[in-house]
């Protein structure tokens, strides 16, 4: 009955003239109109039915008088920020777009409130839906006819952010600047900090928190000084743009200043962002200590004290799971906390944020053997999605991963030679996309038995001195590669990289066996297999511990990998029974996993041992 009825309404609607459908929505909506009792009930379940029909007929209320227009631009103002609490940005940036047509001339003189808040809002909804070009015009509108520079602190944080989707992060480090001078702190330029000396400053800023636990940082007095608290802001910004601007040693002086400055001024609701990439920087900077981990739990523990926990989650989330965690944290529970930060970026119409956290989220997935049907579900998702925006920052990063994987299951031969011909000598290719790359491949070509392709990733990777967290994992594998290549040529020194490798993951395990013993015992079952006086016994015990831990862990891949190779081991010393048990093993784990490539691999090795059979 209601399809029929829908059918019959359509029908009769169908018959109205496009002039006459206009006057019926305008009549409608006037009629709505009149019955908000001075349009002040912010719960009025008309507001946007009543505005909806209004905007319909929106050329007849242009005719009408400044007052009648200014009013019905208040009520689109109100639907605009009512759809983006609800993050409707689509319907908000429709009703906002209308309420700013209705703008009678001389409203920035006349009604500066309205138009404040009505470009604004429409910056914010444009931005989360990637029309950036009307998000600009927005921001920069309120920007031009807004003189104090107080009055539009917010304004310039999302056009920075602007900015920054628009691949104009020179623009956007250099507005970073400016405001903080104009607030009064006045940040050098790259040029002067390489002067400076970075490594000074990092001990010097490590020096002002080395003193206090973890309840003394929690209960630091806040500071309630606005300007202190825009700075915060400002600085959080610099960080976030200058990753394409600048070298990741610079960084780490900005992110000192801003942390002297927070621990100078006072705390503040900024503060858990600051204290999140501190962490970073002194996990990078220097060998991982517990410090940095306890400064970074500081930082999430500080958003639920502030109440911020949906402003700053976010960038914080991203920071401290993405890297001091993941040296202390299981990897599922890393990425838990940054499906999280994706979340909370989503709600907020942050994509930018939204999208990193979302990459590294399936990066800690993928270490922690996820399954690749999920994996590959997630990433052709995004790839769909990315392909969409107008600024498309990550997307090389989930084309790298989405010739990883697809590569790993069987759907595709062979890794993409596009992709890598972005690693060529003297290319000019950003620090993260080239840490990434060499990370992907690395890990990749092992995994196809293209031992020296991963000695040349990793090599390049150990070289670049990339993020740390990345170079521990990057150490396992290279390990593995080196093992495979002393096989192959005897040289010593491929047994000295794998003890280096060895010393590498005892040393991660000492903060988190979960993530790095099974790492560990691999390693030293691998060397003691090649070793010139081989002890059979001490060899399978520590494939077996290997195959455990990776097994209580839950890696799944990494549990297929140490059967893999208990089984070759067991056949190079002739017991050709344990190793097609190991093997089989081996085919199970990576059919759970879902590597196809990898099961046809083990199916073709046990094939040749069976063969040899008597």
């Amino acid at each position: 009955a209601k399809f029929r009825h829908d059918k019959i309404r359509e029908a009769a609607y169908g018959r109205i003239g496009a002039n006459e459908r206009v006057r019926y929505h305008h009549d409608i909506g006037m009629a709505l109109y009149s019955n908000i009792p001075g349009f002040d009930a912010d719960a009025n379940v008309m507001l946007f039915t009543t505005v909806g029909q209004l905007n319909r007929g929106i050329s007849l209320i242009l005719e009408y008088p400044s007052e009648m227009r200014i009013s019905i631009a208040e009520m689109n103002c109100k639907a605009g920020m009512k759809a983006i609490e609800c993050s409707n940005f689509e319907s908000a940036y429709k009703y906002l777009k209308a309420g700013i047509m209705l703008l009678p001339d001389g409203s920035w003189n006349y009604h500066q409130t309205l138009c404040v808040e009505l470009y604004s809002l429409l910056s914010r909804a444009a931005y989360a839906l990637g029309i950036l070009d009307d998000a600009f015009q927005a921001s920069k509108m309120i920007i031009e006819n807004i003189k104090m520079i107080e009055d539009k602190l917010d304004i310039y944080i999302l056009y920075i952010k602007i900015l920054f989707a628009q691949d104009d992060a020179v623009k956007a480090f250099n507005t970073c600047r400016w405001v903080l001078r104009r607030l009064g702190e006045n940040v050098p330029p790259p040029e002067v900090v390489e002067d400076i000396g970075v490594h000074a400053t990092v001990k010097t800023t490590y020096s002002m928190y080395i003193g206090f636990s973890t309840s003394e940082l929690l209960g630091m007095e806040e500071s309630k000084n606005p300007i202190h608290i825009a700075i915060m802001n400002f600085y959080r910004e610099l960080i976030f743009v200058s990753f394409k601007v600048i070298t990741k040693q610079l960084i780490y002086y900005y992110i000192c200043r801003w942390a002297q400055y927070n621990s100078t001024n006072g705390f503040c609701r900024h503060t858990p962002e600051c204290l999140a990439s501190f962490a970073c920087a002194l996990n990078d900077w220097f060998d991982f200590s517990r410090e940095s981990y306890k400064i970074g739990k500081v930082a999430v523990d500080l958003m639920k004290k502030y109440d911020v926990v949906s402003d700053c989650a976010p960038f914080v989330y991203l920071a401290v799971y993405s890297s001091v965690a993941l040296l202390v944290e299981p990897y599922q529970s890393c990425a838990d906390m940054l499906q999280r930060g994706y979340e909370f970026s989503m709600s907020k119409g942050d994509t930018d944020l939204a999208s990193r956290n979302l990459v590294l989220m399936v990066q800690n997935l993928y270490f922690g053997g996820t399954k690749l049907s999920v994996l590959k579900k997630t990433i052709s998702s995004r790839i769909h999605l990315e392909t969409q925006r107008s600024h498309q920052i990550l997307l090389p990063f989930w084309l790298i991963f989405e010739d990883t994987v697809f590569t790993l299951i069987g759907d595709q031969e062979m890794l993409s030679p596009n992709i890598e011909a972005d690693l060529t000598e003297g290319g000019t290719v950003s620090s993260d996309y080239l840490d990434f790359l060499c990370h992907q491949r690395m890990q990749s070509s092992y995994w196809l038995g293209h031992y020296d392709r991963a000695k040349y990733y990793a090599e390049r990777k150990i070289r670049q001195g990339l993020l740390k967290f990345k170079s521990i994992v990057s150490e396992f594998y290279f390990g593995l590669t080196a093992i495979k290549i002393f096989q192959r040529k005897g040289k010593k020194v491929w047994i000295n990289r794998t003890e280096k490798s060895i010393a590498s993951m005892k040393k991660a395990a000492e903060n988190s066996e979960w993530n790095f013993q099974n790492k560990v015992y691999l390693l030293e079952a691998e060397l003691s297999s090649v070793s010139k006086h081989i002890d059979n016994d001490e060899a399978l015990e520590k494939y077996n511990k290997a195959i455990e831990a990776a097994k209580r862990s839950k890696f799944i891949h990494e549990e297929g990998l140490a059967c893999e190779l208990a089984g070759f081991h067991c056949n190079r010393v002739g017991d050709k029974t344990n190793a097609l048990n190991f093997l089989s093993r081996a085919k199970e784990c990576y059919n759970e996993w879902g590597s196809r490539m990898k099961v046809k691999f083990i199916e073709n090795q046990i094939r040749r041992i069976n063969a040899t059979f008597d």
